[in-house]
């Protein structure tokens, strides 16, 4: 079964029905019913492109409905089915993270489940030069106001687990459903959990390769976008790595404190286009779970 949002918010891309197991009645959702709840702090996530707006993140809605085998979690749907007991696989759809830094409404933004690895720190525009994830060579730049628009899509994929009473291991392959950006992208996450006292904490870490059609088309710079040919840009694969750590801490029985940091380090093939101003996305937040 999967981490319930209150019982662990924004943990970015981890699968659904895999977590921390069910040993208790908050860790898991019922066959054939819904699962809602919301957190309402402090945070956001800062934005790599040049003059994006960082993403606040202050009220958190977390919704889920799981059964025998479908599945809608945040956002993602799914069918999923157990391959031995403690290994599990699922097919699903989900939109395209990537066009979550061009636009404040994507669900990426806006629903995030507790069990995902992506909330993200505010932080305000880097000077060149800098050091808080600010890449270090003065280059010309084109601002994300100026570039043609970026289309949504949809990745479908296949993800397997791996599951332990402390841990999870996940690999999970996805590609352009709809034609988009024609690429594809493929991710290994490791999951560990552990308590002290009344305090749940949970540290991952994980590995995305992202082909150089799906970066291309989010971050290349071409005719479409300027005239100047020196700003033109053919993307390469990224691999990007992201680790992260969540903690939380019950009140009540629908009532929780709730924190977490994740920073992802984007690769090169992303970070050398002319509309990306930082090689780093860092993400954070604060404040209380609720369960309905």
């Amino acid at each position: 079964m999967r981490i319930p949002l209150l019982c662990c918010l924004l943990l970015w891309l981890s699968g659904p029905g895999t977590a921390w197991g069910c040993e208790n009645d908050d860790a898991c959702i019922a066959p054939n019913s819904w699962q809602i709840g919301v957190a309402l702090g402090v945070g956001g996530r800062t934005n790599p492109l040049v003059d994006g707006d960082p993403i606040p993140l202050v009220v958190l809605p977390d919704v889920a409905w799981y059964g025998e085998n479908a599945y809608f979690d945040n956002g993602e749907f799914g069918y999923q089915w157990q391959v031995r007991s403690n290994v599990s696989t699922e097919l699903f759809v989900l939109a395209n993270r990537e066009r979550a830094y061009f636009s404040f409404w994507h669900p990426a933004n806006i629903v995030l489940s507790v069990n995902t690895s992506s909330a993200d720190i505010i932080s305000g525009p880097l000077q060149p030069g800098g050091s808080d994830g600010e890449s270090p060579v003065s280059r010309e730049t084109i601002s994300i106001n100026d570039i043609s628009s970026r289309k949504w899509t949809a990745d479908a994929g296949v993800r397997i687990s791996w599951n332990r009473p402390d841990s999870l291991l996940s690999a999970a392959v996805a590609g352009d459903l709809l034609g988009v950006h024609q690429g594809f992208y493929a991710q290994l996450k490791y999951r560990y959990h552990w308590q002290w006292d009344d305090w749940h904490f949970a540290a991952n870490a994980s590995l995305t390769y992202k082909s150089s059609k799906l970066i291309d088309y989010y971050y290349g710079i071409d005719s479409r976008d300027t005239s100047n040919s020196r700003l033109w840009y053919e993307a390469d694969p990224a691999l990007q790595t992201s680790v992260g750590l969540l903690l939380n801490k019950p009140i009540n029985k629908r009532w929780r404190w709730v924190a977490r940091v994740q920073v992802t380090s984007l690769g090169s093939g992303m970070t050398d286009s002319p509309l990306v101003a930082k090689d780093s996305v860092a993400s954070g937040f604060i404040g209380l779970g609720y369960r309905f």
